[in-house]
């Protein structure tokens, strides 16, 4: 079945957990004139709880749940706020939004249902939810988003200057070890002598004909017994300090594109290729400048939300409902 939003919850079956008590429905929380539905914040939380079982129990997975449930309802009511400064904010074009929001619903359908209103149908009424309530979240949403973006996301500015004082302040942060792009055949050695020999000899076959021009690749799919075997020997690109000793010794001066000798380590036989290398030092700045910037934006988006919302609940009224049993 297509799915609109993840299902609601069974509450009968993941009941939340606040304060001690087990709730099923009722108000977690009134913000002015609206309310926070306890089933809200449920249906918020219910993709995480099948994780939760998986990796905690007992108290702690009631802690992780209460947590989850006290930051789900705060994210409810900041978004209550949002759409009550919408709806007074008399300089936003508000046919302009509900237009752009039907759009949004005819998109989704043509997206998720080729179009297919009546599969569209079905699959709201499998999930309990009608066309109006369906339609008012994915309004809600899009106000919310819309909100969001004028308020903060908009007001984000980055200075190039910004972004180079952190490279500059940081040089351990962005240090390189050295990096080597290898494929490898690997051999695995005998305790039968009369089969070490062969097995060398294959190893020494293989490497004669590796620097005649035959892919590496191609032999390592075919003679190689690593587990990297049918990816032509690939193993990616591997920090030196993470190899064993014999492999760093070996590889350390090897020119790029260039294939080792024969390597033995614990009685197996290696054959390496170098594909490429990075050297050790600080990585260039045109390399990590992306995410430096990318760090800086998410860090004042979090500060600009925080300032927004703060304001938003400076004059509210807002009080959170502590359930009974």
């Amino acid at each position: 079945m297509k799915r609109i939003f993840l299902a609601l919850v069974v509450l009968a079956l993941a009941p939340v957990i606040k304060g001690g008590t087990v709730t099923l429905d009722g108000v977690a929380a009134y913000v002015n004139d609206t309310v926070v539905t306890v089933g809200e914040v449920n249906e918020a939380i219910a993709p995480s709880l099948p994780q939760w079982r998986q990796v905690y129990e007992g108290a702690e997975l009631t802690a992780k749940i209460k947590e989850a449930f006290d930051e789900a309802c705060d994210d409810l009511i900041n978004a209550k706020l949002i759409l009550k400064s919408y709806d007074a904010d008399t300089k936003i074009n508000k046919d302009g939004v509900d237009k752009y929001v039907e759009k949004k619903v005819s998109d989704f359908i043509q997206d998720r249902f080729g179009g297919d209103r009546q599969e569209f149908l079905k699959a709201l009424r499998d999930e309990k939810l009608s066309m109006e309530e369906w339609r008012r979240r994915m309004r809600e949403r899009v106000i919310v988003g819309m909100m969001r973006g004028r308020e903060v996301e908009s007001k984000v500015v980055i200075s190039p200057r910004e972004v180079r004082e952190i490279y500059a302040a940081n040089p351990v942060k962005f240090h390189q070890e050295e990096q080597l792009k290898l494929r490898v055949i690997l051999i695995h050695g005998s305790t039968n002598t009369a089969d070490l020999a062969v097995r060398e000899a294959s190893v020494s076959t293989a490497l004669t004909q590796l620097k005649s021009g035959i892919d590496f690749a191609d032999m390592a799919k075919k003679l190689s017994e690593d587990g990297k075997a049918q990816q032509g020997g690939d193993w990616g690109w591997v920090e030196t300090k993470d190899l064993r000793p014999e492999l760093t010794a070996s590889l350390s001066k090897l020119a790029t594109n260039t294939i080792s000798g024969i390597i033995r380590m614990d009685g197996d036989f290696y054959l390496v290729k170098v594909e490429d290398r990075h050297p050790s030092g600080t990585l260039p700045f045109e390399v990590v400048r992306a995410s430096i910037e990318k760090d800086l934006r998410r860090k004042e988006i979090r500060n600009l939300t925080s300032v927004w919302i703060a304001r938003l609940r400076k004059d509210a009224y807002i009080k959170l409902v502590e359930p009974g049993p």
